[in-house]
């Protein structure tokens, strides 16, 4: 469950900056992703926020030893000012995994977009979930 094997990772020139279970940072250029106004377009800037969380939780599930595959169940963002540079998307957790009544592990991600003048540009929330895979029955994860 890497980035690299997520198509827009690299179609749109995101790179990976920090990865840890306590904090994940992307870098994604302004070339490449401009809108018509020349700002970054709204979908590289969520696409980008929502991949750092998403990391964010592989790395959690994997500290954790817990196998599965995340997906996310439910997101918003709001964008708070146009990204006129590069932007660089920090994921860090609101609380610790929590295991469902369905027996998932629920993770609760925030996630912030700067500039490059350490500006926020956009505020993402997220909630995932890691999902058993069938038929697995080890708590070792797999990638």
């Amino acid at each position: 469950m890497e980035l690299e094997k997520i198509e827009p990772f690299h179609t749109l020139g995101f790179r990976k900056e920090q990865v840890s279970a306590e904090r994940v940072t992307i870098s994604v250029p302004l070339t490449g992703n401009r809108n018509d106004k020349g700002t970054m377009f709204g979908g590289s800037v969520y696409s980008a926020m929502v991949l750092a969380g998403w990391k964010l939780c592989v790395e959690q599930a994997r500290s954790l030893q817990l196998s599965g595959d995340v997906v996310v169940r439910d997101s918003s963002i709001a964008f708070l000012r146009p990204m006129k540079s590069d932007l660089v998307a920090t994921a860090v957790a609101r609380s610790t995994p929590e295991k469902t009544a369905r027996g998932n592990y629920a993770f609760d991600i925030s996630v912030s977009a700067s500039d490059d003048d350490g500006k926020t540009c956009a505020e993402f929330s997220g909630s995932y979930r890691l999902v058993s895979k069938k038929g697995k029955t080890s708590q070792a994860f797999t990638s």
